[in-house]
């Protein structure tokens, strides 16, 4: 982030029982399938890359990890490679994605970015920034390859070039998820977006995230609520906003529904000391529950 800024089941093979037990699903309260050991041990993988700021080749090198993850769970690997122009010169950027089909095609997309940000001065390798958000973020491809709460299409999207290479400017940023609004309106396939799920910097020891003010009130809502019905109100803080400019604008910016879950106030962001044991498994595990718990009421909402 730069700122200015379920066990498996086949419901032909259950009949009715698999339709209820669909339902069940649907509607849970709250949902504690994802695994803050894999998460950090996605993050140790990611780091181990150095820093791996957008344009680099440690940057391909986690790309490749992100891909052979994902192709690991079963799913599609979608990749889509660009050149913007950036104060360091036109660079090759990529951004990789894959699809969990629903029954409807309208689309959540939950994002993160994978780049980290670039220093001269010292190495950054950037744990939490984005680390924590991009192994969140396979963590629950994970578990909505074969278990997807909603009717929706599940698209899970990691940006390329989201940081700045100086100072934060609309221009200088954002190159990732602007290139994706681009490439979506292209293909036409930008109407099939219906909310997007942005995570950054989830996953610190003293993880405290406060409502953006840049995101759609409705999904605060939703998500907010739901931390609170499971006991996380310690995290998701109820009272305080931030004002995030982050990869989720773009898609504001056309009119879709957006969240960003990002803590701005993290002490050591962008600082060499923004390292693995900086994080924790168990502020990784209570954000990935939240959001899997949030789909089904997001979902639901979008049909009304």
């Amino acid at each position: 982030m730069s700122g200015s800024k379920f066990a498996s089941f086949s419901l032909p093979a259950l009949g009715l029982l698999g339709s209820l037990l669909l339902s069940c699903l649907n509607t849970s309260a709250d949902l504690t399938l994802v695994d803050g050991d894999k998460v950090m041990q996605h993050v140790d993988k990611i780091v181990s890359n150095g820093p791996h700021p957008a344009g680099s080749d440690s940057q391909k090198q986690v790309a490749q990890y992100l891909a052979q993850q994902i192709s690991s769970f079963g799913l599609e690997v979608q990749t889509h490679t660009f050149h913007p122009t950036t104060p360091q010169g036109r660079l090759e950027m990529n951004n990789v994605w894959t699809v969990i089909k629903g029954e409807r095609e309208s689309v959540i997309i939950l994002a993160s970015h994978y780049d980290s940000k670039f220093f001269e001065n010292f190495p950054f390798v950037g744990a939490n920034d984005s680390g924590s958000s991009s192994a969140l973020l396979l963590e629950l491809a994970r578990v909505l390859v074969d278990n997807n709460p909603t009717r929706h299409s599940l698209w899970l999207v990691f940006f390329d070039g989201e940081e700045s290479f100086q100072e934060w400017t609309r221009i200088d940023s954002l190159y990732g998820s602007r290139e994706f609004v681009r490439m979506l309106k292209r293909s036409g396939e930008l109407s099939k977006i219906s909310a997007l799920i942005l995570l950054d910097m989830v996953g610190d020891k003293n993880l405290r995230l406060l409502r953006d003010l840049n995101s759609s009130p409705w999904l605060n809502e939703i998500i907010w609520n739901k931390a609170a019905q499971m006991g996380h109100s310690g995290i998701f803080l109820k009272r305080g906003n931030i004002a995030a400019e982050d990869d989720h604008l773009p898609f504001a910016e056309e009119g879709i529904p957006v969240i960003d879950i990002v803590n701005l106030n993290y002490e050591h962001w962008h600082r060499q000391e923004d390292t693995l044991d900086k994080l924790s498994a168990r502020n990784l595990t209570a954000v990935g529950n939240v959001v899997l718990s949030s789909l089904a009421e997001i979902s639901q909402y979008l049909e009304r």
